[in-house]
């Protein structure tokens, strides 16, 4: 009996050592300040200045109670140049937070009501168009920290805005934890994200043959549909498609698909039903659910591969290159974000921009893929376990994931359920790593990203590209007093670096041109089974003809851009095809 007991208490103490960190429930002290304001506004128009004091596992440090100040930093559009004289107002300037909250790291300092408790808004406008910086200042301990971009339009001034989005995560119904309310309620308000998805496991949900068991597929379908405000928090209704032990049967494909829809409406689905993607899209056109899109993520992950033999275009208008599995733009040491059990070089046949060879349209976008309950800003790659913080769960493996997630910015003319979804079908969209908010454009020919389904049409296969990209690198610091650059840019082109350039600036304007004959590229890794057919990949199952994974004389080119302060966005592709 006693060496059960010893047993018994060596295994609760080896798992708490893991997976309790007190450190996590109880220091909640500020370690910095996130700024947040809007990417694009016009001249003179009223927004928001959010103001987060984090502790140094990224959470709102409610018992800060310090004074702070703005000032602002300005760029000319056009030659980057700085401004001087930048004509701007904000409302309670240098003013003090207020605070009553005292749950340490237990309690989330957002569900504590009646004081600031860590976050405040101050109401703001500036008149002067270009390209912002908002400086907070912290008077009582003399520290600094700085804003995402701000561009400013002409009040006259017709313009698509920036909206950011995270579009992959899991709440308690399946592996992930809290409620859908609690996740779009932090979504929106602490997070801050313009537009949101939740991806449960469609496999996870309790069923009884074709019965919703407790109504909880309906009263998920409900919730995303509540939250859901034009003009101020669109979500998309959708759900993730997961191949369950897809290695042990091998006629079941084995990566997983997000499905988003445009409407309010979703039939059920999911692998039991359907065990290709071929079958999924298929089922979802015979329900009548209206429009809908679909695409892979963790593309290079072993355990969870892409299949890239299966390509629909008008569904698949996206891949997912980056989440806190790492990224999979490569496989192996190419990647600038390990992928957790990632599929090396030697395996081709998974990775973005396999993909791209083999002639699959795709755009790029990121999202965090959390399962901890804090969507649009994930926290566990900071060391804040499992059972200390709010939302509470006991999915263990979460213990280890080592990469922020990432977020996903749509170019649209309004904030709709409707626009999310049509900037995503049309690639209209760029990736960011971990809250980065980073300004990035891009054109070729002066076309730019989701315009003319990404493509620009030229005369003959010498004509001209004129290649114009403008960026802008996100403030955002744990360290204070510290100015974040752009560190490097690459432009691929058919998949290869083409050009790069180490600006070391906050914001960069490059023109380049390619009078390279347009060859296109292809797909030449293929593996033939024992079956006698090719397919793309080893884990694939839809047999394929290699002569047909190309670009079919069509060059490509996107852009890749890190900064001093671990971060990164991709933009593009950019496909160039001759009349």
């Amino acid at each position: 009996m006693l060496s059960k007991l010893c047993l018994l208490g060596f295994v609760i103490g080896y798992w708490g050592c893991v997976f309790i960190n007190f450190d996590v429930a109880i220091n909640n002290s500020m370690a910095s300040l996130w700024i947040h304001v809007p990417t694009m506004v016009a001249a003179n128009e009223a927004f928001n200045i959010t103001v987060e004091a984090w502790d140094k596992y990224e959470r709102l440090a409610g018992e800060y109670r310090g004074q702070v100040a703005f000032t602002i930093e300005s760029y000319n559009t056009s030659t980057l140049l700085p401004l001087s004289g930048t004509s701007w107002t904000v409302a309670s300037n240098a003013t003090s937070f207020t605070s009553n909250f005292n749950g340490a790291g237990v309690v989330p300092a957002y569900m504590v009501s009646g004081a600031d408790n860590g976050r405040k808004q101050f109401l703001a406008s500036i008149a002067t168009p270009g390209l912002h910086y908002v400086n907070c200042h912290d008077m009582d301990k003399h520290v600094m920290f700085r804003s995402n971009p701000i561009l400013v339009m002409p009040a006259s001034a017709s313009f698509n805005r920036s909206y950011w989005g995270d579009i992959h995560f899991h709440s308690g119904i399946s592996d992930g934890s809290g409620t859908p309310s609690e996740l779009y309620g932090y979504a929106r308000d602490v997070a801050l994200v313009d537009f949101a998805a939740l991806t449960d496991h469609a496999e996870m949900f309790p069923r009884l043959g074709g019965s919703d068991l407790f109504n909880t597929f309906q009263s998920y379908i409900e919730t995303t549909n509540s939250f859901n405000q034009d003009g101020k928090f669109a979500t998309l209704v959708a759900m993730e498609w997961t191949p369950l032990l897809s290695q042990a049967r091998s006629y079941m494909c084995s990566e997983h698909i997000n499905v988003y829809f445009r409407g309010d409406i979703m039939p059920f689905f999911s692998t039991f039903d359907e065990t290709t993607p071929d079958d999924l899209f298929t089922y979802l056109a015979s329900a009548r659910a209206g429009n809908f899109l679909a695409w892979t993520h963790h593309v290079t992950r072993s355990d969870y591969p892409a299949d890239w033999g299966f390509y629909n275009a008008t569904i698949n208008t996206m891949a997912e290159i980056y989440s806190c599995h790492g990224s999979g733009e490569f496989q192996g040491s190419d990647n600038l974000y390990k992928m957790v059990n990632g599929i090396d070089q030697d395996h081709p046949g998974y990775c973005i921009n396999d993909a791209l060879r083999m002639g699959r349209k795709i755009g790029i976008m990121a999202s965090s893929d959390c399962h901890d309950g804090h969507p649009g800003h994930d926290l566990l790659q900071t060391n804040a376990r499992v059972l200390n913080q709010y939302p509470y769960s006991f999915s263990g493996y979460r213990y280890g994931v080592v990469q922020p997630g990432g977020l996903t910015c749509i170019i649209a003319a309004n904030l709709t359920r409707t626009s999310v979804f049509d900037a995503l079908q049309h690639r209209a969209a760029y990736a960011t790593t971990w809250v980065n908010r980073h300004v990035m454009e891009f054109r070729i020919n002066d076309v730019p990203v989701g315009t003319n389904d990404s493509t620009v049409v030229v005369p003959d296969v010498t004509s001209m590209r004129a290649i114009d990209i403008f960026l802008a690198c996100d403030g955002i610091s744990r360290d204070a007093n510290k100015v974040i650059t752009i560190t490097n840019v690459t432009i691929f082109k058919n998949s290869v670096p083409w050009r790069s350039i180490a600006p070391g600036n906050v914001t960069l304007r490059w023109h380049a041109t390619d009078t390279a004959k347009i060859t296109g590229t292809s797909y030449d890794d293929c593996v033939k089974k024992a079956d006698g057919h090719w397919y793309v990949s080893e884990h694939s199952i839809n047999p394929v003809d290699p002569a047909t994974l190309n670009t079919h004389g069509n060059d490509y080119y996107y852009v890749r851009m890190t900064d001093s302060n671990g971060g990164a966005g991709w933009i593009g592709p950019i496909w160039v095809q001759v009349q």
